[in-house]
């Protein structure tokens, strides 16, 4: 059984990531330090104040930032950017209506920019409105013929629509239009890999260029090998990600899944199943799956310890009955 990751596409990032690094925030707090020294010298400059605000946008920080874009609203109402950043502040808040009227206005204020528009597709794709998406999508497209973004949230569009073959040419026309467009290439690997074209790994191999040693796009690589019976070099992934990303369960449990089934070397897979419970305890596949081993090493006892387990973490776990059944069987025969 293999454990797929998801929601690749929905993961708009408005504010600080949880990735983002110490130093970076520590560099991002210093240049707000500086910017409010440089407001208390110069408090009508609406620049500053904007600048400051996607500084405390991009930290997390969403009072300030809210403060701070709407001065450089009042002293300046005129600049486009300034909305589509209030709108990113009402995204994050839950005020979708507010979020909405804010892109709109940047729209308004610019209508050769592509960014409110690709901001307002985006938000009705969150929503699920389809047909608006679409439209905005087409504007983008119409401002920009070579928007690698617009094309990505086009082929999000056909996608979530149940088009899947058009879905992938529109992600691949936007991998093609910008070769650095993760998102993008991330999706038409997983879209790829799904209908089981044998290109799937290249787009995650250009999602690896685009973000190097990015811990998804390492996986799903070693993943998508895996699949294809690629078996030691996704053994060498999924070790080269455990080493970047010790915490990574996944890792240590697909790797000990091809020492089970595909290999047969079952010291290796205890060894790599252990290591996934020891990072979730409660992983009730690993737990599974080790019992699995124990059984095929005839270690019954250990097999039988392993299949409880997996049933006191998930009640009726049907593999692990089955399991037990099988144990029964072999070690009390009528």
């Amino acid at each position: 059984m293999l454990i797929l990751t998801t929601g690749l596409w929905s993961c708009r990032n408005r504010t600080a990531s949880t990735e983002k690094g110490y130093e970076k925030v520590i560099r991002e707090e210093d240049s707000i330090r500086l910017l409010t020294s440089r407001i208390e010298k110069d408090s009508a400059n609406w620049e500053l104040y904007s600048k400051r605000a996607a500084l405390y946008l991009d930290v997390g920080r969403i009072d300030p930032a809210f403060r701070d874009v709407g001065r450089a609203i009042d002293l300046n109402p005129d600049v486009a950017e300034n909305f589509v950043m209030l709108g990113d502040i009402y995204f994050v808040l839950g005020k979708i209506d507010n979020c909405i009227s804010a892109y709109k206005k940047a729209a308004s204020l610019d209508p050769e920019s592509e960014k409110p528009l690709l901001k307002l597709a985006e938000t009705y794709l969150v929503l699920q409105d389809f047909a608006k998406a679409s439209m905005y999508i087409q504007q983008a497209i119409a401002v920009n013929p070579n928007s690698s973004m617009a094309y990505y949230f086009k082929g999000i569009q056909l996608m979530e629509t149940g088009d899947t073959m058009q879905s992938i040419t529109q992600l691949r026309i936007a991998a093609n239009l910008d070769s650095s467009n993760y998102r993008a290439l991330m999706q038409a690997g997983s879209l790829l890999s799904a209908v089981h074209d044998t290109s799937a790994p290249d787009y995650y191999r250009a999602a690896l260029k685009a973000r190097p040693d990015d811990e998804q796009a390492m996986y799903y690589l070693a993943r998508e090998l895996q699949e294809e019976g690629k078996y030691d070099l996704a053994i060498s992934h999924y070790e080269e990600l455990s080493d970047l990303y010790p915490g990574n369960k996944l890792a240590y449990y697909n790797k000990g899944y091809i020492y089970l089934v595909e290999k047969q070397e079952y010291g290796n897979a205890v060894e790599a199943f252990e290591q996934a419970i020891a990072i979730d305890p409660s992983f009730v596949e690993a737990v599974y799956n080790l019992g699995r081993t124990f059984e095929a090493m005839g270690r019954y006892d250990e097999a039988r310890e392993q299949y409880k387990m997996a049933l006191k973490l998930k009640t009726n776990y049907p593999l692990a009955i089955d399991g037990l059944n099988r144990l029964d069987e072999i070690q009390y025969p009528d």
